[in-house]
């Protein structure tokens, strides 16, 4: 097998680990999730790197946004979400995103098993997305 083959196969793990992650959600984890009048920091966290992707335009992304994102189709759309069309910016944005204290694996899965399926996923597709760079980068040296 060829560095690129395996590149390749690897990328593909990331990204299909990452649907996976969002394989727990359930019907009624999206209900209590919506049901928040004031949710956690860690789900507001977890939403705002969802706003990111599905409303990049938005510079601050309030919890009513995500209550409007969360409809029966969410997690359909999260599993379908084209994370090849996601910006240098976007990525820059959900990075800064994930890497505060409350986005900590750990502290989400202790707070809400939906917004960890969700952060999770969001961790996913970064680690995609760098793993993609680095891949382009190692074929632009290569020549390939």
């Amino acid at each position: 097998m060829t560095s690129t083959n395996a590149n390749e196969e690897t990328t593909i793990a990331v990204l299909e680990a990452a649907k996976d992650a969002l394989d727990v959600i359930n019907k009624s984890s999206i209900t209590e999730l919506r049901s928040f009048v004031r949710p956690p920091a860690v789900c507001q966290s977890v939403f705002e790197g969802v706003g990111i992707l599905f409303q990049p335009s938005k510079t601050k992304f309030e919890w009513s946004d995500a209550k409007r994102l969360m409809n029966d189709q969410f997690v359909s759309r999260l599993k379908q979400y084209d994370v090849d069309t996601i910006t240098s910016d976007q990525l820059a944005r959900l990075t800064t995103v994930l890497a505060r204290d409350e986005c900590q694996l750990q502290l989400v899965r202790s707070t809400s098993l939906a917004c960890y399926s969700i952060c999770l996923w969001l961790d996913r597709i970064v680690a995609y997305k760098r793993l993609q760079q680095h891949v382009a980068e190692q074929q632009t040296h290569t020549g390939r």
